[in-house]
C-alpha cells in the first residue's frame, strides 16, 4: 500500500467542500490539496487535463455524494435521545431540503457542536477508506506552522 502523507483535515474540508463546479486534487508526492474551478478560470481545465495524465503523482478527490450525506444525517439523528429534537431531525432529513437539518440545530449550540465533530469523523472515516481501496494508506502530517511551533 501507497502511504502518503497528507493534512487530513484539510483533506477532509476540500471534501467537504466539493461541488459540480470545482475539483480538488491530491498531489500524492508534496501531500498538497489543489483546487480547480475550470468554470471560473478556463486555464484550470488544461491543467486538470496534465494532472489527469499524471496517475502516480495525481488523484481527484471524491465528491460529497447527497445520498452519503443523507445517510450520516440519519446516523447522527438516531444517536440523539431528546425525542423532540429527534423528531425535529427526522422531519428536517424526510423533507430533503438540505438547509433543513442545519436550521434545526441552529437552535441547539451543544447538539450542533456534536453534530459537526460526527459529520467530520463520518468525512474522514469515508476518505480513509476511499483512499484504502485505491491501495493508498492516508499518513496525518501536521500544517507547517504547527511543526515548526512543536519543533521550537
Amino acid at each position: 500500500m501507497r502511504k502518503v502523507l497528507v493534512n487530513i483535515a484539510w483533506l477532509v474540508n476540500a471534501f467537504e467542500n466539493s461541488s459540480g463546479y470545482s475539483e480538488y486534487y491530491l498531489d500524492m508526492q508534496t501531500g498538497d490539496i489543489r483546487f480547480f474551478s475550470p468554470l471560473d478560470f478556463p486555464e484550470h481545465k488544461e491543467i486538470m487535463e496534465i494532472l489527469d495524465n499524471q496517475p502516480d503523482r495525481y488523484i481527484k478527490v471524491p465528491k460529497l455524494d447527497q445520498s452519503f450525506c443523507a445517510q450520516v444525517k440519519k446516523d447522527y439523528t438516531s444517536l440523539i435521545e431528546k425525542s423532540y429534537l429527534k423528531e425535529l431531525l427526522e422531519k428536517a432529513i424526510d423533507s430533503q431540503e438540505i438547509q433543513k437539518f442545519r436550521n434545526v440545530l441552529m437552535e441547539f449550540e451543544e447538539e450542533r457542536r456534536r453534530w459537526y465533530v460526527f459529520e467530520h469523523e463520518c468525512n474522514k472515516e469515508f476518505l480513509i477508506g476511499w483512499f484504502k481501496d485505491k491501495g493508498i494508506e492516508l499518513v496525518n502530517k501536521l500544517p507547517r506552522e504547527f511543526k515548526k511551533t512543536k519543533d521550537g
